[in-house]
């Protein structure tokens, strides 16, 4: 506390509430929007709008800056360490909800309804795991009476004597989250590489008869099936038995059968299953080789059609593909956005907590003006993410404003016209 002088204490208060305010600002657009439009209702847009509830929380406790820093054991400096200590946190374990999203929708094919199912898991547990510590906290003293919530600096919260417990029930927790979440987005983006790696090859490649057994083997894609029927060698009954192989998109290598068998037709069904596909959805088929059938085999002579209609067919599963694949990325985009935003917010503090602690307590100017630039902006930085991946969606609420705000004034401009009308009538 002596560190600062009262210029930098008077500087941190304005700084800490300049920021808290226009965060609470960017929380309340971003809570009215979601709940008044349903241009929003994205799975990402649904996490941003549950996190914004605790930056709410958080701007509350950073808005009384130091306002009850001198009396620590007074209603005021311990509500205010409790909603930083049980809610400051919660904004990473919502980046961490999105970024489990990640990876269920990019590794166990979960849709926009299976997501939705477990977000009341996600509210419990991002609220409800700071929760514990944050409550107990306010009841815990040491052997001289001192509680754990004090002065902090810049406002209460972990006062200096309970100083490990800063980092072991704080940071500690956060940066572990911090770490799962950057392997989940290093695994993620190893497989989105691989997987645009592939689409470029799949697009680049000449439509051939022979070149679409080779690509279409290695397509990425969660959802179709690909289908390869055996042509019969000698054995007519082979034939007629309908020898096939059914292998998923993602398979990394083929069956003995597939390297000792030519096949001469290729199924691509878009469904997950192939059984499902035969009798429900619609299945593209490509002849690639014109072998002629077994002498005395009463099976179909297999014909060779149009290099036009395969183009077809293929730019048919490449449009399906592409789009399925571009909704998993831009979620992925969204999702790392948030984690970006919440890097700015923690890595400031956390620096300035590792230099308190290697320097006995000693404050450092710049890092602590830096924390509480940073912090209190966590819902001004959801917001913004918020905005940027859903600016179409802000467009169209802005148009439907600027007609309804046109609309009123029109009706205003029409029954004011009228009155006047009425007025003439009677004094002619």
């Amino acid at each position: 506390m002596a560190d600062l002088t009262e210029e930098q204490i008077n500087a941190l208060i304005v700084i800490e509430r300049t920021c808290s305010t226009i965060s609470m600002v960017a929380s309340g657009f971003t809570i009215l929007t979601y709940c008044c439009s349903n241009y929003f209702s994205k799975s990402i847009n649904r996490l941003i709008f549950y996190a914004s509830f605790g930056n709410l929380l958080t701007n509350i406790g950073t808005m009384m800056s130091r306002s009850f820093i001198d009396n620590p054991d007074s209603a005021g400096c311990q509500t205010q360490a409790f909603l930083i200590q049980t809610f400051l946190p919660a904004d990473v374990l919502w980046t961490m909800s999105m970024a489990i999203n990640v990876y269920l929708t990019f590794y166990h094919k979960y849709e926009a309804r299976d997501l939705r199912r477990i977000e009341p898991i996600y509210l419990i547990l991002c609220y409800g795991i700071p929760f514990i510590p944050g409550f107990t906290f306010i009841f815990v003293k040491n052997r001289e009476g001192d509680r754990i919530y004090g002065p902090a600096v810049s406002w209460c919260w972990i006062s200096s004597e309970w100083d490990i417990l800063r980092l072991a029930a704080f940071y500690a927790p956060m940066w572990f989250c911090i770490l799962f979440i950057f392997a989940i987005y290093i695994r993620a983006g190893r497989t989105i590489y691989k997987v645009r790696k592939q689409v470029y090859v799949f697009q680049s490649s000449d439509l051939d008869p022979i070149s679409i057994d080779e690509v279409m083997t290695s397509f990425p894609s969660t959802d179709p099936t690909l289908t390869m029927e055996a042509v019969p060698d000698s054995d007519p009954a082979k034939y007629e038995r309908n020898l096939s192989l059914s292998q998923p998109i993602y398979a990394a290598g083929s069956s003995s059968e597939t390297a000792t068998t030519r096949p001469h037709s290729i199924h691509i069904a878009t469904n997950k299953s192939s059984q499902s596909n035969q009798s429900d959805g619609p299945q593209s088929t490509f002849y690639g080789y014109a072998t002629p059938p077994h002498r005395g085999s009463n099976a179909p002579q297999p014909r060779n059609p149009s290099h036009s209609a395969t183009s077809r067919a293929l730019r048919m599963i490449r449009r399906r593909n592409h789009e399925r694949d571009n909704a998993a990325w831009s979620y992925t985009k969204c999702a790392l956005l948030f984690f970006t935003a919440m890097l700015i917010t923690w890595i400031p503090s956390s620096a300035n907590r590792l230099y308190s602690l290697t320097h006995h307590n000693a404050t450092s100017v710049p890092l602590e003006f830096m924390s509480v630039f940073v912090l209190p902006l966590q819902g001004f930085w959801n917001c913004l993410v918020y905005v940027t991946t859903s600016w179409t969606a802000c467009k169209n609420l802005f148009h439907d404003m600027w007609l309804a705000g046109r609309s009123v004034a029109i009706n205003r401009m029409e029954r004011i016209r009228g009155r006047r009308h009425n007025e003439e009538g009677r004094e002619s």
